[in-house]
């Protein structure tokens, strides 16, 4: 008992390891529930809605073919807004899906991002060195991370060119996103960086905002590459 006490480790270091147990199991827990809601929306809720769509533009052809009298252009009123609905409906379903679970992480971090940085609406460039593939929950961390801060360049920057830049080394992995615009970006000016501030802290991530008056804004966002 007396060499456990002096030799075994601080019962601050065990509780430290089992809290650090405990969040990656909820981490995980947290991604395994996401992608169960993605499947039952893609499969269920998704799929009735397209065949939905699908019946009624069928119904809006007959009516096209139908002898014209004032019920049946009431009824085509009313198949024309449903069916514009159904499809509104679908669309809204296929973002959400998208949110929960992006499909291009199915290949990689390196593809999702290099995806997003090609479809950005001003010029990005795109640099990876991911040698070692980061935790799936990590992807998501720094996907989202990534959509967030390119929409702030093209929203709020003026920016002509935008560089996105992911790296993993020594256990962390390291992303960084620049623009050369007109700076001042802060937490708490509405440009979402509290909440991705939070989101990166659950995960003993940090995020460094250099954005002085007149620019370039370099933002960089580090997390570890497994929880």
């Amino acid at each position: 008992m007396l060499a456990r006490t002096l030799l075994g480790p601080a019962p601050g270091e065990t509780r430290i390891r089992r809290l650090e147990q405990a969040r990656a199991l909820a981490a995980e827990d947290a991604m395994a529930r996401l992608r169960r809601i993605e499947r039952d929306l893609h499969d269920g809720t998704a799929a009735r809605l397209v065949t939905l769509a699908m019946s009624l533009g069928m119904a809006q052809d007959e009516l096209e073919q139908a002898d014209e009298s004032e019920r049946l252009q009431r009824a085509r009123v009313l198949v024309d807004s449903a069916h514009r609905s159904a499809k509104e409906t679908v669309a809204e379903l296929r973002d959400l899906i998208r949110g929960i679970h992006p499909p291009a992480l199915d290949q990689g971090l390196e593809v999702a991002l290099a995806t997003l940085t090609a479809r950005s609406p001003i010029p990005a460039r795109f640099e990876a060195d991911l040698a070692e593939r980061p935790a799936p929950v990590i992807e998501a961390i720094a996907y989202f991370c990534t959509t967030e801060l390119l929409a702030n360049v093209v929203k709020h920057s003026g920016a002509s060119h935008a560089a996105v830049e992911v790296r993993a080394h020594d256990g962390l992995l390291t992303l960084r996103v620049r623009d050369d615009g007109t700076g001042g970006a802060a937490i708490g000016t509405g440009s979402g960086l509290g909440g991705l501030a939070a989101r990166v802290q659950t995960l003993d991530g940090m995020i460094d905002i250099h954005s002085p008056a007149g620019g370039p804004t370099v933002i960089t966002v580090e997390l570890p590459l497994h929880i």
